[in-house]
């Protein structure tokens, strides 16, 4: 039987962990309600830098750390690779997207059964010769896509979709908020593709626009705003 565990991924940039307390977080209440035990770890962020350090992660561009956590409470850190840029950014490639109706297995949350759910639509999605998989739910709600929080441009209204919070999420927020746009927390769905401009979704790689969705065509120029606003949260030192 495939092992039931949490997962997160975080952000390294010039070395330093970005918003460890906050993934924590997201961890300890996600086992809280389906293991039934906390997550209190000691030095997080320490143990990923200094795990990033032993791996060589280069400090001129951003690197990925995993966490796993298990229903026993053991924590697993594994690295996951190293970015194209310094920080969080708007991620050159723009992907072309389809849309999948399916649910997620009994939760929400960041487990592993959600992970293989994604990946398995990820495919589905290659197969109709598109990069990603846009979930949407019985309703035709667009909920995310490539198993991270979806947006929508709209004019100069930002969307956000319902679903699960993640800390990219909240920082995409924060930068909608702080680049002066409007932002509605609010369902949209894919009979109103027509009249979004653009989609683009927030994780720990930053923001990836979607060229097309569906095949129509969209923009990215909001999220490049948005991506520049969502690093400058985090000054270099």
């Amino acid at each position: 039987m495939t092992e039931l565990y949490l997962y997160q991924t975080v952000h390294l940039a010039r070395g330093r962990a970005r918003n460890a307390e906050a993934h924590a977080a997201q961890l300890d209440a996600a086992s809280r309600e389906l293991f039934g035990r906390g997550y209190a770890p000691a030095r997080l962020a320490a143990r990923i830098e200094a795990l990033a350090a032993a791996e060589r992660y280069p400090t001129g561009v951003s690197g990925f750390v995993r966490i796993e956590l298990g229903a026993d409470g053991e924590e697993r850190l594994t690295p996951a690779g190293v970015s194209l840029y310094d920080g969080y950014a708007l991620r050159s490639l723009q992907p072309e997207a389809v849309t999948l109706r399916y649910d997620l297995p009994l939760t929400e949350a960041p487990t592993s059964a959600r992970e293989a759910a994604a990946q398995l639509a990820r495919r589905m999605a290659e197969h109709a010769g598109a990069d990603v998989a846009v979930r949407c739910d019985r309703e035709g709600i667009l909920r995310e896509a490539d198993d991270a929080p979806l947006f929508a441009v709209a004019g100069h209204t930002v969307l956000a979709a319902p679903g699960t919070q993640s800390v990219e999420r909240e920082l995409a927020v924060r930068a909608v908020r702080a680049a002066g746009l409007e932002l509605r927390e609010e369902p949209f769905g894919c009979g109103e593709l027509p009249r979004i401009d653009e989609l683009f979704f927030a994780d720990h790689r930053g923001i990836t626009a979607l060229a097309r969705c569906d095949g129509q065509p969209l923009m990215s120029l909001i999220a490049e705003r948005i991506a520049l606003v969502m690093e400058g949260l985090f000054p270099k030192k």
